[in-house]
Order: C-alpha cells, then sequence, then structure tokens
C-alpha cells in the first residue's frame, strides 16, 4: 500500500528539498582540525613487545609466576621422589625399572640420545 501525495504543493517539503540540493558552505581548514581532533583522541594502539604478548596472553606475571613454580615443583618431584617410588614395587618390578644409584631419574636426563 502507498501513500499518495497531497495535491498541493507544501512550502516545507519544498524547503527541504532545496536544502538538500545545495550543501552549506564549509569554512576553510574546518574538516581538517576535525580530523586532527579526531586523530589526537584516537586511543593509540602501542605495539608491544613479543615476550610481553605471551605474558599477556597467559595471564601476566602472576600466572606466569605459578607456571614457574609448577615446573621447579614437577622438576624437583621427578628426580626427588622417584627413589621412594622405587622402594614401594615389588622386587619383580624393581628389577626390571633399575637404574642404578646417582641422581635418580635425572640419570635418564643426563644420557645422550
Amino acid at each position: 500500500m502507498t501513500q499518495s501525495k497531497p495535491p498541493f504543493d507544501d512550502p516545507l517539503e519544498a524547503a527541504f528539498a532545496e536544502a538538500r540540493r545545495m550543501p552549506p558552505p564549509v569554512p576553510d581548514g574546518l574538516l581538517a582540525r576535525v580530523i586532527a581532533d579526531a586523530g589526537a583522541e584516537r586511543p593509540r594502539s602501542a605495539r608491544q613487545p613479543l615476550w610481553r604478548q605471551i605474558f599477556g596472553t597467559l595471564g601476566g606475571w602472576p600466572a606466569m609466576a605459578g607456571l614457574a613454580m609448577t615446573a621447579c615443583v614437577g622438576i624437583w618431584a621427578g628426580g626427588a621422589l622417584t627413589d621412594d617410588l622405587m622402594l614401594a614395587l615389588t622386587p619383580l618390578d624393581a628389577a626390571t625399572l633399575d637404574i642404578g644409584t646417582g641422581l635418580g631419574a635425572f640419570d635418564l636426563l643426563l644420557v645422550d640420545g
């Protein structure tokens, strides 16, 4: 369903049509000043080094400290607690898993190959 125009000319509609045909004059330099102000207000994204991006992705310094501590405990537990776990095995299992004396599980890390 379409609306039909009224049969008479609306003076307000004629004024709007005239305004749409002729854009208002812009003072010299106004557009340049507006763009310069907009550029000054725009937030700048500073390029960060790769290590900061990685730390930020992983959760920052607190999370990295937790990861480092977990890695240290894992290395300590893997080396120090392995001999105690070997004693809990049956003699048959201990004979098959015997790595000798020395640094415990760290002996396996020192082997080249």
